[in-house]
C-alpha cells in the first residue's frame, strides 16, 4: 500500500467519523453499504463515494455559516 492509499484511507475513515458524529450512527450505515455495494460492484464507485463525502460537507458547511 503506497503511501497516497493510506492518506486517502485515513481521510475517509476521518470523514465517517465526523458524519457519525454530527449526524449519528445512520451516516456510518450508509456509508459502509456504500462500500459494501462498491466492492460487490453493485453500488458506487470510489469517486462516487468521494463526491458523497464532499456534498455532505458542503452541505455541513452552509448549515453552519446560517
Amino acid at each position: 500500500m503506497t503511501a497516497a492509499e493510506i492518506s486517502a484511507i485515513l481521510g475517509v475513515v476521518g470523514t465517517v467519523v465526523s458524519l457519525a458524529e454530527k449526524y449519528g450512527p445512520q451516516a456510518y450505515d450508509t456509508v459502509l453499504n456504500a462500500i459494501e455495494q462498491s466492492r460487490n460492484g453493485t453500488g458506487p464507485t470510489d469517486a462516487d463515494i468521494a463526491a458523497i463525502f464532499a456534498k455532505c460537507q458542503a452541505d455541513n458547511a452552509a448549515i453552519q455559516s446560517a
